[in-house]
């Protein structure tokens, strides 16, 4: 799956001539398929992401971003009787740091920390993220963004999350 991300990412890359900008605040969302398990069970959801940040090249090639982020939904795709896995909100930050493949192509790297309400026993849990993103300019001021990311929970036992992304990126610049 991860081969066919990079894949069309790399099309994408290849066939548009835009450039990024050398630091632009963004808005974005993101639609994904995000997997919550634990020792028990397992449940599926499509959360929608809504984010929003600011990301500057650092130098030729190296990049630096942050993020705020807010997922107010998360649309169940399988009932599982682990109700104590479904998230109904989460919201977080993360860094960005990465690297310009071209001057339109961008990989990184997120690490963050998310806050995840649970709707049983109806707790938010805390938890740290890592990812891996490939981010390419389509239009002006407008990126495709697709990530992996995993989130392990606090104080949960091994209660952990598997999501993958795909949105869009609207730079102002």
């Amino acid at each position: 799956m991860f081969k066919k991300i990079a894949i069309a990412s790399v099309l994408f890359a290849t066939s548009t001539t835009m450039a990024f900008a050398s630091s632009a605040p963004y808005v974005g969302a993101a639609l994904g398929v995000n997997t919550v398990t634990n020792n028990v069970g397992n449940y599926r959801g499509v959360p929608l992401n809504i984010f929003a940040g600011y990301g500057a090249t650092i130098n030729t090639n190296l990049y630096l971003g942050g993020e705020v982020f807010i997922v107010p939904f998360n649309g169940m795709l399988s009932r599982s009787y682990f109700t104590n896995l479904r998230t109904t909100y989460s919201y977080g930050a993360s860094i960005l740091p990465g690297f310009m493949f071209s001057d339109h192509t961008l990989g990184y790297v997120r690490a963050g920390v998310v806050g995840s309400h649970f709707s049983s026993p109806g707790r938010t849990k805390t938890g740290g993220q890592l990812g891996l993103g490939m981010q390419t300019n389509v239009a002006q001021n407008l990126d495709l963004r697709t990530e992996y990311v995993f989130t392990a929970y606090k104080n949960t036992g091994s209660t952990k999350s598997d999501a993958f992304n795909l949105g869009l990126v609207y730079k102002f610049e």
